[in-house]
């Protein structure tokens, strides 16, 4: 895997050409076919959205979608066309220039590209349950990680969890919850989190 020496180098004018100036401040770990991606792209689009994902044909996937995308976005302009209205639960109508997606590995360099209380909000939505006990230490909710998300979060920046499968809910919850830099935000938050209702979505 390529990876910045430092936060400072990662190539934002290569994922985000229109957008270089703007940090990363939503990041999805594993982000899959970029489903989340695109929906996170269009809700906020104030905001550079960064997947990392450690299968290369997925992340070439969602490049070719995001190129094309922002292509129609440019024909659109060109031809002086207004942006089609938003449909629910599809992916950013408006040219996604605020979403990319990487090929790498987030459990070894996640401060590589992500200064400390850089991030918002970081996303993981059905990470490989790996039941196997001897494979536990590969889950991406672990004690290690939780050290790494806690740095690059900002103060009051959001983890989020999603999963299909109760055991490794039960993991990450209690992981989550014995660290100390982590607490639980009542059910009545989650309802108003513009967020949530994407990952259920997904």
């Amino acid at each position: 895997f390529w990876f910045p020496s430092h936060p400072s180098q990662v190539p934002l004018a290569q994922y985000f050409p229109n957008r270089a100036d703007q940090p990363v401040r939503f990041v999805d770990l594993g982000c899959g076919f970029g489903s989340l991606l695109l929906l996170l792209a269009d809700a906020f689009p104030d905001t550079n959205v960064l997947g990392i994902e450690i299968r290369p044909k997925l992340v070439s996937f969602i490049e070719k979608r995001v190129r094309h995308l922002r292509y129609e976005a440019s024909e659109r302009t060109r031809r002086g066309e207004p942006a089609p209205a938003p449909e629910p639960n599809r992916p950013a109508p408006a040219g996604s220039e605020n979403v990319w997606a990487i090929h790498n590995n987030v459990q070894r360099f996640m401060p590589n590209f992500f200064a400390k209380g850089q991030l918002t909000k970081i996303f993981i939505c059905f990470p490989d349950p790996h039941f196997k006990k001897k494979n536990h230490r590969k889950r991406v909710v672990s004690r290690p990680l939780l050290g790494d998300f806690g740095y690059t979060l900002a103060p009051g920046g959001l983890l989020y969890i999603i999963t299909d499968v109760s055991e490794v809910m039960v993991w990450m919850v209690g992981h989550i919850t014995a660290n100390a830099l982590f607490e639980r935000l009542p059910n009545d938050e989650l309802r108003t989190d513009p967020a949530v209702p994407l990952l259920i979505n997904t």
